[in-house]
């Protein structure tokens, strides 16, 4: 009887394949780079959105610069006030003289931080604002610039970033006053791929299933439900406080690496992910907010659906290439017992610190 018991069991292990040593070397390199990993992932800033709003006005420029919370924070950290960093990098040129700024108001709120800089603007009859802000705070951080006349008329609406620092216009309106269309595409593209918990969160979602069929509802879920939030927020119908969404955000990733450490894979998580798309909704639309979509329904329309287009395309993309390295690993059932569960625990790690960090700084 115990002779048979011992050929059963040496049996039942044999039906699993052993690892081959590239397997094995394959997991150690794997996780290692998943370890060393760590501190870029939690230490990761959204590169953000920033508004830098002039309006002319009695022979002044007045200028607001508005930032987010976090980015402020850096701005203070790198300069050591606001002020300091608010006229250092913000610049506005008249008829080729590059005018002294002299600060003023200054408004700090959980969501972000806004202050006022006045710029001599006598007699212009051709302005340039640059601004050095998306190159001195995080990589890919980009700004919306609307320059407005007395009446408050659009006169020029540009997104800068890092290579494009700098928007001209003449005081009569000569820079189209509109932000292209196409520009909101590229928005949602490069706003998915910057946006490192939602590409985290979106891992952590392909980590637990198992065939293709799967990612597919899980990602139709996602895309239905942020759909829903991002449209509603970016449209004032309903506003949730970044100081709420982004630990929740945070929290949703917690949430799925658990769930992938304890139940492993699963058939269907939908429910799950449409439930947290939605939470991500309100984080997407907090690029939207300032944007100017329109003013009309068509407008807003069109431009909703491009952003919206954009962060399917990166959010395709980035699934893209995932998949075929996620279904290896289901292929494989000892590098999946040794990856997976490392996978979670970071998963869990860099989520847990988000959500610290923004439940501390709101």
């Amino acid at each position: 009887m115990n002779r048979r018991r011992r050929t059963a069991a040496v049996t039942r292990t044999s039906d699993v394949p052993a690892l081959p040593m590239f397997g094995r070397r394959a997991a150690v390199l794997v996780t290692a780079a998943l370890v060393l990993a760590v501190p870029a992932i939690a230490y990761a800033h959204d590169p953000g959105l920033s508004a830098l709003d002039v309006r002319l006005s009695g022979g002044a420029a007045i200028v607001e610069l508005s930032l987010a919370a976090g980015d402020a924070r850096l701005a203070c950290d790198s300069f050591g006030t606001i002020d300091a960093f608010a006229t250092r990098t913000v610049h506005v040129v008249v008829d080729g003289v590059d005018r002294a700024a002299s600060a003023g108001a200054f408004v700090a709120a959980p969501s972000g931080t806004t202050i006022t800089l006045t710029f001599d603007a006598r007699a212009a009859a051709q302005l340039e604002v640059r601004s050095d802000v998306p190159r001195t705070l995080a990589r890919g951080h980009r700004e919306l610039v609307t320059v407005r006349g007395a009446s408050g008329e659009i006169l020029a609406r540009r997104m800068l970033d890092a290579s494009l620092d700098s928007v001209n216009v003449g005081t009569a309106g000569s820079e189209p006053p509109g932000q292209p269309v196409g520009a909101f595409l590229t928005l949602g593209v490069r706003h998915i791929l910057s946006g490192y918990d939602h590409l985290l969160f979106l891992a952590a979602l392909l980590l637990g299933v198992r065939r293709a069929r799967d990612v597919v509802g899980t990602v139709t879920a996602f895309t239905v439900a942020h759909s829903i939030t991002l449209a509603a927020s970016a449209l004032a119908i309903v506003r949730v406080p970044p100081a709420i969404v982004e630990p929740l955000i945070a929290a949703s990733i917690v949430v799925v690496g658990i769930e992938n450490l304890v139940r492993g894979q699963v058939d269907s998580r939908w429910k799950l992910t449409f439930a947290f798309g939605l939470v991500h909704g309100f984080g997407f639309a907090a690029a939207l907010r300032e944007l100017g979509l329109g003013s009309n329904a068509f407008d807003v329309a069109v431009r909703l659906a491009c952003f919206n287009g954009g962060v399917e395309v990166g959010q395709l993309g980035v699934v893209a290439l995932m998949w075929p390295v996620i279904r290896r690993l289901n292929a494989a059932p000892q590098l999946r017992v040794r990856l997976a569960p490392a996978c979670s625990l970071l998963v869990i790690g860099a989520g847990g610190y988000w959500m610290m960090q923004r439940l501390l700084w709101s």
